[in-house]
């Protein structure tokens, strides 16, 4: 039977096994396998004082020497200084090689470039300009500051096209809907909270 180990971290309590925790060289092994006093609570539980946060991810990449990380930066930035505490190296240049969510509009060339990009993404709204040639210079500054405000929330791809309208196509795909205007002008920033009354909120 495995040998089991509870876990006082920040007050929530955890329990794995004592090879999942001496699996890899770093702080666990360390307290596990030396004579270095533990701290306990009033349950036994090794008490850990740390941010319970993300321990959970931390436990599974001592499990499976990998792990999902989340797709916000700042969580990965917690994630990377919690793996230094526990001493896991592995885990630290996990963290380091993920990218950060980027505010890069696309701009693309054909229909099939903006399908594309909407399939692609992994952001939970895509919106999609088409704009007309003869409006190129006076939406830009519009859509700079919708880009500046949202392009860590939502991803932007832009196409010109040889016709004076302009069309908007929002895709949310945390509800699978979407948002389709003809705008007389191109309020980029009030059409999306519009469509997507939270999106402060994601």
């Amino acid at each position: 039977m495995a040998h089991i180990i509870k876990l006082n971290v920040g007050g929530s309590l955890f329990q794995t096994s004592k090879s999942t925790l001496t699996k890899f060289d770093g702080f666990f092994k360390t307290m596990l396998e030396t004579e270095i006093p533990v701290a306990k609570d009033e349950s036994g539980a090794i008490f850990i004082d740390r941010d319970p946060k993300h321990f959970r991810v931390i436990l599974n990449f001592m499990r499976d020497g990998e792990v999902a990380l989340p797709e916000a930066p700042e969580d990965v930035t917690e994630i990377q200084k919690e793996a230094e505490y526990y001493l896991l190296g592995g885990l630290v240049e996990l963290c380091k090689l993920k990218p950060e969510a980027k505010k890069m509009p696309y701009y693309a060339e054909t229909f099939e470039d903006m399908a594309r990009t909407v399939a692609s993404s992994t952001k939970k709204v895509v919106c999609t300009v088409f704009f007309g040639t003869n409006f190129r210079y006076c939406y830009h500054e519009c859509f700079i500051k919708t880009v500046m405000l949202y392009g860590d929330k939502v991803d932007f791809c832009f196409r010109e096209r040889a016709v004076e309208s302009t069309r908007i196509v929002i895709y949310n795909k945390m509800t699978n809907r979407v948002f389709d205007e003809n705008p007389g002008f191109a309020d980029l920033i009030n059409i999306i909270k519009k469509h997507i009354p939270d999106i402060d909120d994601y």
